[in-house]
């Protein structure tokens, strides 16, 4: 079957939402990261993210741009999957494994690239939810505008949070190299 007759038979919002997953899936992922440890969960909640734009998809109303639409149903679907979790504090420590090749020579690398954003990770992942979906913002390049806009809070208390965030999270990373 060609694609032109296959889109002529998916209605708009089939077309619609086609498009925002491959625009927002790797977004949406990396939110994932931040939020749950098991790669299962992951996407389980990567899953249950597009499932919640799939059905509230007609209610947008193009208030604000669709990607700070999708951001928050992307945090707010997180935030209460963590909370259903019996080991959210396990779950919500870990980012993906398998990031590492079989390339003898960039292994070494990689491998202290993943210690170090593993170390991240965790921290980030102790942060209370405010925080912890901010810095996961500021991670994504969003500026301080969208997430205010995204968070709920004002652009000046953003900046002030996110520069409060960053000595936080220095400090708990550096506790962490210690400790091991």
């Amino acid at each position: 079957m060609s694609k032109q007759l296959e889109k002529q038979k998916m209605s708009t919002k089939e077309i619609q939402f086609k498009h925002l997953f491959e625009e927002n899936k790797d977004r949406v992922f990396r939110i994932c990261c931040s939020y749950v440890r098991s790669s299962h969960n992951r996407d389980d909640l990567f899953q249950e993210i597009f499932t919640n734009i799939w059905k509230n998809l007609a209610s947008f109303r193009n208030e604000s741009h669709v990607n700070t639409w999708i951001y928050r149903i992307s945090i707010n679907t997180a935030i209460n999957y963590c909370r259903l979790q019996n080991n959210n504090d396990k779950r919500c420590q870990e980012i993906k494994q398998d990031i590492l090749s079989e390339d003898d020579v960039n292994l070494a690398r990689k491998t202290i690239l993943e210690n170090e954003l593993k170390t991240m990770f965790v921290a980030i992942n102790q942060l209370p939810v405010t925080e912890k979906s901010i810095i996961s913002l500021v991670l994504e390049g969003l500026d301080h505008a969208r997430i205010a806009e995204i968070v709920g809070i004002s652009e000046g208390n953003v900046r002030v949070k996110f520069h409060r965030i960053k000595k936080k999270l220095k400090q708990m990373m550096e506790e962490q190299k210690n400790e091991l």
